[in-house]
């Protein structure tokens, strides 16, 4: 049996600080990472993948077998391609991309995964996500999701235009939060400007009164928690907060439902929205599988990096016990 396991990074060249602490723990630990920037593929990624009737499949970087011991998918990115690429061609060249990396990816399938692919796509869902929660006993606010300009007016107006409006997938990811577009509170003013719902649907919400907001950064069944100060996090903290994270401890009920409902999206690691209201409440928000934690571990000095090292350690020394043992 190798003494030292191998552990896959899968992230991309523009995230420098939480891959580094996920592989600074895994070299403190005596393992070997193994960095791969997705979006360097195809451009300057040698990534191949070679199945045969006999043999099985098999991933090869720069023309050599790659053998993993466990996998950390932190970032599947769009590639940088060739600035020289006529437009036309650039949509069917991303998309082929991203298709073939996700099936070469695939080729890793002896290994174990934090977490695979089909997993994290599946969990993605923010309808199941609260559908599932609601049914192990979280408190969800009451939730729309349309493209019908009519029913978002009702949904408006049933909940006394306390109402917030929100994407559901996210356009990017930054420790300092910003980018894209924050979720926003519904005016009187908006509501003839819903017209736009035809061509992208969003997800409505009813405000939640805050006392706090809570990131949860979620590894193997651990939470390590992050809080900010409702009055000063703003309605959407990633782009209008002055307060500063402190620590926080979850009730142990919170806790045990949480883990519930990470098992049943198939999830080891996430990033956990919250809210605490004034009278106490915990109420879901929604869970990332690639949520951002690394302000955590920076200004609180959570141990993030550390538990998905040793999380990936246990898979991987796992599965060389079991390559040793046939």
């Amino acid at each position: 049996m190798r003494e030292q396991p191998c552990v896959l990074l899968l992230t991309h060249s523009q995230e420098p600080f939480c891959t580094e602490r996920v592989a600074g723990a895994l070299l403190r630990a005596g393992a070997r990472p193994l960095r791969l920037d997705t979006d360097d593929f195809p451009l300057a990624l040698a990534l191949s993948g070679e199945l045969d009737p006999a043999a099985g499949g098999r991933l090869l970087l720069d023309g050599e077998a790659l053998t993993v011991d466990a996998v950390w998918l932190w970032r599947l990115w769009p590639p940088r391609l060739d600035a020289g690429l006529a437009a036309p061609h650039r949509e069917a060249a991303l998309r082929e991309s991203m298709t073939a990396l996700r099936g070469l990816l695939d080729l890793l399938d002896d290994a174990p995964w934090i977490d695979g692919i089909d997993a994290n796509r599946c969990a993605e869902n923010k309808a199941r996500q609260l559908r599932l929660a609601q049914g192990l006993g979280l408190a969800i606010p009451p939730t729309l999701i349309t493209a019908d300009p009519a029913a978002a007016r009702r949904f408006w107006g049933a909940h006394d235009g306390q109402v917030v409006a929100k994407l559901q997938t996210s356009l990017g990811y930054s420790m300092a939060g910003g980018g894209g577009l924050p979720t926003r509170m519904i005016g009187p003013a908006d509501l003839e400007a819903l017209g736009g719902l035809r061509h992208c649907p969003m997800m409505f919400q009813r405000y939640v009164p805050k006392a706090m907001e809570l990131r949860i950064a979620w590894v193997d069944g651990r939470a390590l928690v992050g809080g900010l100060d409702g009055a000063r996090c703003g309605v959407d903290w990633r782009h209008e907060s002055t307060a500063s994270w402190e620590a926080h401890a979850l009730p142990t009920a919170v806790h045990e439902r949480l883990a519930a409902l990470m098992r049943q999206l198939g999830l080891r690691q996430g990033a956990i929205d919250m809210i605490v209201t004034p009278s106490g409440d915990y109420v879901f928000l929604e869970v990332n599988p690639h949520g951002e934690w690394g302000m955590l571990e920076r200004d609180l000095g959570l141990p993030i990096g550390e538990a998905i090292a040793q999380a990936l350690l246990g898979l991987a020394r796992a599965k060389l016990r079991e390559r040793s043992e046939r």
